[in-house]
């Protein structure tokens, strides 16, 4: 079960940046749950959010502030100030194909919110939301690859800087390797900053791969990568084309955020936060199953898997296990039925 004590005392005052995200209200509704006091970056000001929290939790706990660009010198100064605890989950997921921009908003914003936790003599622990793309690119079919916390996304980081990044990808999967080269090089140059600077916090990192599960508040969020399912019901199945990957329910992805923050025995950390390998075939299936009244196309034929076997995946469950009391991994099929049940 939980620690007897936490790094952080509850009551205390938590930064999370993107709070308004899919993952990171998940963030900020667990840490609530767990009687921390939160502050959340969004770019603009957004009332509804502030208000959600209000009537769940009451006056006084959540505040939400304007950050609107990350990536600006000070960015996180003024944010930051009394924070016990950082969890940085804000990045660039524009999907652009400019590596100049999406990389050096990625990593001058990781960095941006590193230096303002440093000034706050009260930060204990600090928490990026990184991802599985930071270790590896899906790859159907491909077996025997293994990965653990030593292993690196250097592929898309070598594609993104070609002058042939967009030959012989894909249509669209352009972004992708952007986006991927982004998330391997903002987290290595968190590590190698806490490496040269040694802040008075401890640094761990999440690995998420594909979440569904839940949306929080619906009527204001699209749901991200839950958003593309969701919008069957719309009739659009351009997620159909995405490489099969593994999933996370976005509620255990956020736990995993907390118990890096909150747990005394996480220090110096990668979280791998892929769960199962899943394919459209299984989607569709599950789908059928719980929503027969859905019209959905045919899955795709002989459609293929990512036999990646992930190392860490067990020390990650077990942490939800200790740190929360949840007998396991939150399945597929109930983390869709969570993403869909307000429809």
């Amino acid at each position: 079960m939980a620690p007897l004590e936490y790094s952080i005392p509850q009551g205390s005052l938590v930064l999370v940046t993107g709070a308004n995200g899919y993952i990171g209200s998940h963030v900020v509704d667990q840490l609530l749950e767990l009687g921390y006091n939160v502050r959340g970056t969004v770019r603009d000001k957004k009332p509804w959010l502030d208000e959600f929290f209000e009537k769940k939790y009451g006056k006084g706990r959540f505040e939400s502030v304007a950050v609107k660009a990350i990536e600006e010198v000070g960015a996180f100064s003024t944010a930051a100030e009394g924070a016990s605890g950082v969890v940085h989950v804000a990045s660039d997921v524009s999907f652009e194909t400019d590596p100049n921009k999406v990389i050096s908003i990625a990593v001058q914003g990781t960095l941006n919110a590193l230096e303002a936790a440093s000034k706050q003599t009260s930060v204990k622990r600090f928490v990026i939301t990184s991802s599985s793309a930071a270790v590896i690119n899906p790859e159907p079919n491909r077996k025997g690859v293994k990965i653990d916390e030593n292993t690196w996304n250097d592929s898309a980081v070598k594609l993104a800087w070609s002058d042939h990044v967009m030959e012989g990808l894909p249509k669209g999967f352009e972004g992708a390797i952007i986006y991927s080269a982004s998330k391997t090089e903002a987290e290595r140059a968190a590590w190698k900053w806490v490496e040269e600077n040694k802040p008075n916090f401890v640094l761990n990192t999440v690995q998420p791969n594909f979440n569904f599960g839940q949306v929080l508040i619906p009527e204001h969020q699209s749901g991200s990568t839950m958003g593309f399912v969701r919008n069957f019901f719309k009739g659009d199945f351009t997620i159909l084309t995405f490489p099969p990957q593994h999933y996370i329910d976005v509620k255990d992805c956020a736990r995993l955020h907390v118990a890096g923050l909150l747990d005394p025995s996480v220090e110096n950390q990668r979280i791998f936060g892929l769960v199962h390998e899943f394919n459209w075939t299984d989607v569709l299936a599950i789908l059928r199953k719980i929503r027969p009244e859905l019209e959905l196309p045919k899955a795709p034929e002989n459609e293929p898997r990512d036999y990646t076997e992930v190392i860490p995946k067990d020390k990650s469950e077990k942490l939800l296990k200790d740190f929360f009391g949840q007998p396991g991994w939150t399945s597929l099929e109930d983390s869709l039925k969570a993403g869909l049940a307000d429809l």
